[in-house]
């Protein structure tokens, strides 16, 4: 699975989003609590980078199926600018 390389700026960003969704899943697993927290957290990084918001979401998406909430990410196609 590939997903392009991020921006310096939203690579933190995307890091501690990773951490407080591996949190929510730990306690949560996939229930409706994790998915809330989900989005929540999605809705936050594309406020913030809206310019990267097809590759944060592909970034999650990947993420969410690593932790093992969902079986393969369904992921988005790239704008030209985000490439």
């Amino acid at each position: 699975m590939y997903t392009t390389p991020i921006q310096n700026s939203s690579r933190r960003s995307l890091q501690l989003a990773g951490e407080q969704l591996r949190q929510q899943y730990a306690q949560h697993r996939c229930t409706a609590p994790f998915w809330d927290a989900y989005q929540q957290v999605q809705r936050d990084l594309v406020a913030a980078f809206p310019e990267h918001q097809a590759e944060l979401c592909n970034r999650l998406a990947v993420f969410a199926q690593r932790l093992g909430a969902v079986e393969k990410a369904q992921l988005l196609e790239l704008a030209e600018h985000e490439v």
